[in-house]
């Protein structure tokens, strides 16, 4: 109960620091399903759950009961429904996929209840938290004048009509990154002692299954041909598909780091150039779509699936 007590309080402490830490609060934030994915891994699925009740527990107390909710379905879900299916040894492309699925249900569903209960329209209930964010900056902000604060106010908005709009596949995407972000500092920080989570997956060589090409041509002509739910339907399928290929990219670069013995700091610099420059994204995510028929990594295995590390072919000399 001691570990369980603990991982609980250190996952809603990552949770708390999103919320009363300015800049860095938010990325430490991200690394709440850590505690519950050690927990479940080291000491099964009841010391996950029970951890998960914890954490949500104190979140509760010292904010509101919906937030708790919100707690378990964003991160506690995440955390157990991901550290079931590695200990299931499944595809790392069907770990992905069923825990942002997983998380995107619950929230949706979440979103509907609390509807429900007060008598308010779906998108009016998701948009609301929204508004007060943006109000809250604006007023943070004494010095604008009236009309910088109208101009500002019209573009805010704008950007919370988009926001909403996309809100599915963010969902998806941010699920994704976080999900990554902790099996890697799992694995970095030795948290599981003899056992590396991101190992068997072999992401140097990952490649996404051939048929997924079909859902960035047929969401594309989507949003440029049709109108109304529709196209955000397409839209929101076209931007997770591509980040999809955006991951490929990164796999191909890591894949050729990797041959290549680019020192870390040069690696370091690249991804920083890469999030700060968005051509370089994009260009990122074309050489992930072009790797389905260049095959940049010479890779020759079933589409899907990932071969075992070593054989990743080594660097030749005098290449």
């Amino acid at each position: 109960m001691g570990w369980i007590a603990a991982g609980g309080s250190a996952s809603a402490l990552f949770f708390f620091s999103s919320i009363f830490v300015p800049l860095i609060g938010s990325l430490l934030g991200i690394l709440a399903p850590i505690p519950l994915i050690v927990l479940y891994l080291r000491r099964g699925w009841t010391s996950g759950a029970l951890a998960s009740l914890i954490a949500a527990l104190f979140v509760g107390i010292a904010l509101k009961p919906v937030v708790s909710l919100y707690f378990l379905v964003q991160f506690a879900v995440l955390g157990l429904v991901a550290s079931h299916l590695v200990e299931k040894r499944v595809s790392f492309g069907l770990v992905m996929l069923v825990s942002s699925i997983a998380v995107a249900s619950g929230f949706f569903l979440l979103i509907g209840v609390q509807a429900s209960f007060a008598h308010q329209g779906f998108f009016e209930t998701l948009k609301r938290p929204l508004q007060e964010n943006i109000q809250a900056v604006l007023k943070s902000y004494p010095g604008l004048s009236g009309t910088e604060a109208e101009k500002t106010a019209k573009m805010f908005q704008k950007m919370l009509s988009l926001l909403v709009v996309l809100i599915p596949a963010l969902i998806v995407i941010g699920s994704w990154t976080i999900l990554v972000v902790n099996l890697y500092l799992i694995d970095r920080f030795h948290l599981l002692p003899g056992r590396e989570l991101l190992k068997p997956f072999a992401l140097n060589t990952w490649k996404a299954p051939d048929p997924l090409i079909w859902f960035v041509i047929i969401p594309g002509f989507a949003v440029f041909l049709l109108h109304g739910t529709l196209r955000i339907i397409g839209l929101n399928i076209l931007i997770v598909v591509l980040t999809v290929y955006f991951f490929q990219g990164l796999c191909v670069i890591n894949y050729f780091f990797s041959r290549k013995n680019v020192p870390p700091f040069v690696k370091l610099l690249f991804y920083f150039i890469l999030f700060v420059i968005q051509i370089m994204a994009i260009m990122v995510v074309i050489m992930g779509l072009l790797d389905m028929w260049v095959d940049f990594r010479k890779i020759s295995h079933e589409s899907g699936s990932s071969p075992p590390e070593d054989e990743v072919p080594p660097e030749k000399g005098g290449d």
